[in-house]
């Protein structure tokens, strides 16, 4: 469900760089805590569990526009180390199909990796006092949370709020071109009329120079002792002049960042109010696909491990 579907090019380097970067130090950090029994024994289980998960995460649910991932399930069969590799294989593999781009496989590999390493701590703490089921149930549910929060963080500090709104990949996917295309023009505009604002700006300093110029030639014979005064003054107009400007330029930096800024809450607005969900819209659609999304992958994941309890119970155990 957390799964980060953005394209390359739209998340900027840092973020996607650093992404990579802690992904390859928590996975070398990992792979050192696997031990040698646990290779013949979990390896092929983990290479079904890469099978599950790209099943999940491949196939749409329909009426949910939401994928599963049962992250925590895997978690839960394999152990966090080797989980976290599987995240970041079946990442990979999704990537080279188009679901998700390329730079995103190291943050997909953090969030997702995150929710296999929370859900299987939880899931053993709760084993303890409740069924496998319960704990399974519950240790899904938190999981969720946390790497859904993790998401909408990583989004919306990246590319803004609109793109956590659940929607159709495809229809998505031209929206967004579409989307881009008019940023594009609309820069272009920016960047017009802002062209055409400084060329009527320096017309207007032509005609004023040119008025002062024809001033100072009528009255050059008379006011010879007054030239150095009236270039003084002109001095001092300049100056006043340019520390409007720069007053000027204050403001429309501050303005630009209060209309980014507001573009973004309207997009987001936008993207909610388009969103529906059975007899639901807006925050009550959004609300509804969150709770009965993680609600069923709690109940999958609760109900495998209660399968595998009763026919492999080693399956379960470390």
């Amino acid at each position: 469900m957390s799964h980060i579907h953005i394209p390359d090019g739209i998340i900027p380097s840092i973020w996607w760089v650093t992404g990579y970067i802690l992904t390859a130090v928590m996975l070398f950090v990992l792979i050192r805590k696997i031990k040698d029994k646990d290779m013949g024994r979990k390896i092929p289980l983990a290479g079904m569990s890469a099978a599950i998960m790209l099943l999940g995460m491949s196939i749409p649910l329909g009426f949910l526009p939401l994928h599963f991932s049962l992250a925590v399930l895997i978690g839960i069969l394999v152990g966090p180390s080797i989980g976290v590799l599987v995240i970041f294989t079946v990442n990979v593999i999704l990537a080279l199909f188009g679901h998700g781009g390329i730079t995103i496989v190291g943050i997909n590999t953090l969030v997702i990796g995150t929710e296999v390493i929370i859900g299987y701590y939880i899931f053993k703490n709760l084993a303890r006092s409740f069924t496998a089921t319960k704990a399974a149930a519950v240790a899904t549910v938190i999981a969720l949370l946390v790497s859904l929060t993790m998401m909408v963080g990583i989004v919306g500090a990246t590319v803004g709020l609109p793109e956590v709104i659940p929607h159709d990949d495809h229809a998505h996917e031209d929206d967004h071109h579409d989307d881009e295309d008019d940023h594009y023009h609309d820069e272009d505009d920016h960047y017009h009329d802002e062209d055409d604002h400084y060329h009527d700006e320096v017309d207007e300093h032509h005609d004023e120079d040119d008025e002062h110029h024809d001033e100072d030639d009528d009255h050059h014979d008379e006011d010879d002792d007054h030239h150095d005064e009236h270039d003084d003054h002109h001095d001092e107009v300049d100056e006043h002049h340019d520390e409007d400007d720069d007053h000027h330029d204050e403001e429309d930096d501050h303005h630009d960042e209060d209309d980014h800024y507001h573009d973004h809450d309207e997009s987001f607005i936008e993207a909610l109010q388009d969103l529906d969900f059975l007899v639901l819209t807006g925050w009550s659609a959004l609300i509804g696909i969150l709770v009965i999304g993680i609600a069923l992958e709690a109940t999958i994941t609760a109900l495998i491990v209660r399968f595998l309890y009763k026919v492999r119970p080693d399956l379960l155990e470390d």
